[in-house]
């Protein structure tokens, strides 16, 4: 570049003083013909030729001078051998006595091939002079500039190419650059690889944490015993452990297919289960339920508990859903309900049962009518015979009562040897019938064996009848209602059936 810039200076020096000289020299030729102007007005006054030729011969003595030519008002009176006209400096001579007069011409050709020639034998010289004097100048600051500049910034680039951010890598410093523009450069970038390093060494921390985080969670999520699925909220399943794979597939629900409609196939209540995963989703709320589903290889029933859990993240919404087999549960439970609400010696409801499901008819009001039996003389048998004789016979009458009831009906052992049955929407007439009906399968025999042989046991009834909501609109009520009749009739004739009538 330095060389360059001499070279397009030198140029434009060479240029310049060339064009200078040239003017210089057109000014010294003009000057001459002005110096000889007043001797060849005197000879074109005179048109004296020997004196004009004089002055040609003068002119034309300067090598600056091609030619030359003086000529009065009409007649040429001397010229050069080189003289042709065109070309050439004019200059007016006037009369010496009167001013104003114009009286000849003077006709000075420069000589063009000196003047141009001399030109550039000066402007080369200027050049040479310059270049003398700037080159060494350009030389030594071209040198400084390179030692104190360029060299040192290329070590530098250099040194900044291999080094790794976030390494422990420095520059080396020129300690006898130390107080300069380089040296506080270096010392900058080594401060900033300062810095550099320990956001690197922070970064590599956190990033160390949030891998560990990431697989602890993980480990958890696929090994934990719970089964768990995250889903978008479109219901596309993106994560699913193992213990949830067991379960669905063990269920026969497809894993592939969206939530949740893969369980919604088998839910017995799929309304309900869809309305339950929209409203977690819409309220953005931990929800609970539990849902029935059907096992389509085993046709068995199975019990989910559902848990749903909305998550944000990164502005988009997922839930996480936690899912509990609890069949086991349920079974126990409503084996326990069953156990609660059953009589243990005959299979029928109990007293807690019965009044479950009598409650149950009170609260929606539907209408029935209830029985209450006591059983006429069971207590001499089980004096006679003893208690397993009164068990047998117990299961007998509730055998027979079960026998003459629909399914429907509510058969019930009410305590000791006593019996209620009820049923729904039943006639005064049909009621009538289904007593008697009762009393003679109550006074059906039973045959009993007995360590002094074989005897046949029977009893007989009283029942006593009152009816829903006419003669109580509670249970309590209504079982006294029955228990007045059924009492009535057992003090008057007893193994026959009586009304309430208040």
């Amino acid at each position: 570049m330095t060389l360059l810039f001499s070279v397009i200076y030198a140029k434009l020096y060479y240029r310049h003083v060339f064009e200078e000289e040239l003017a210089r020299s057109s000014g010294i030729v003009m000057q001459i013909g002005k110096t000889v102007s007043s001797t060849a007005s005197i000879a074109a006054y005179l048109e004296d030729k020997d004196l004009a030729t004089e002055v040609v011969n003068g002119l034309v003595s300067n090598d600056i001078i091609l030619s030359a030519a003086l000529v009065s008002k009409d007649t040429l009176l001397a010229k050069s051998i080189l003289h042709s006209g065109p070309g050439s400096i004019q200059i007016n001579l006037v009369n010496p006595f009167f001013l104003s007069e114009n009286i000849g011409t003077i006709h000075i050709a420069p000589n063009t091939q000196i003047i141009e020639q001399n030109a550039r034998n000066i402007a080369l010289g200027g050049v040479r002079t310059m270049l003398v004097v700037i080159l060494p100048i350009i030389l030594l600051l071209t040198t400084l500039v390179y030692w104190q500049v360029t060299r040192p910034l290329n070590q530098l680039g250099k040194q900044l190419a291999k080094i790794l951010p976030g390494s422990a890598q420095r520059l080396q410093a020129d300690k006898h650059a130390c107080h300069n523009e380089i040296g506080r450069i270096e010392l900058g970038i080594n401060s900033l690889l300062d810095k550099a390093e320990t956001l690197f060494e922070q970064e590599r921390s956190l990033r160390a944490e949030v891998v560990e985080l990431e697989k602890r969670f993980r480990l958890m999520f696929e090994q934990s015993s719970s089964p768990t699925l995250l889903v978008k909220d479109e219901g596309d399943i993106l994560l699913i452990n193992d213990a949830a794979k067991d379960l669905l597939v063990g269920m026969g629900v497809d894993v592939d297919e969206r939530f949740p409609e893969n369980l919604g196939l088998y839910c017995k209540t799929p309304d309900i289960l869809y309305t339950f995963t929209e409203n977690s989703i819409k309220q953005k709320q931990v929800m609970q339920s539990e849902f029935e589903f059907v096992n389509p290889l085993t046709q068995s029933t199975v019990w989910l508990s559902i848990i749903m859990l909305n998550t944000l993240s990164d502005g988009k919404w997922y839930f996480q859903v936690f899912l509990a087999d609890i069949t086991l549960r349920k079974t126990m439970l409503n084996q326990l309900n069953k156990r609660a609400q059953r009589d243990s010696l005959t299979g029928l409801y109990n007293r807690y049962g019965a009044e479950l499901l009598l409650l149950d008819w009170i609260d929606n009001q539907y209408t029935f009518s209830l029985m209450l039996i006591d059983l006429d003389k069971f207590k001499p048998i089980n004096d006679v015979y003893g208690h397993n004789a009164g068990d047998a016979l117990l299961k007998h009458i509730a055998n027979q009562l079960s026998g003459a009831m629909d399914s429907t009906d509510l058969v019930c052992r009410w305590g000791g040897d006593e019996f209620l049955v009820a049923r729904l929407d039943i006639t005064q007439q049909d009621l009538t019938r289904l007593a008697q009906t009762l009393l003679e399968s109550i006074n059906q025999p039973m045959s009993f064996e007995h360590r002094d042989g074989q005897t046949e046991l029977a009893v007989g009834a009283s029942i006593g009848i009152a009816h829903f909501p006419q003669h109580a609109e509670n249970l309590k009520g209504l079982v006294e209602c029955a228990d007045v009749a059924m009492y009535s009739i057992k003090k008057t004739s007893r193994n026959n059936f009586t009304f309430y009538s208040s």
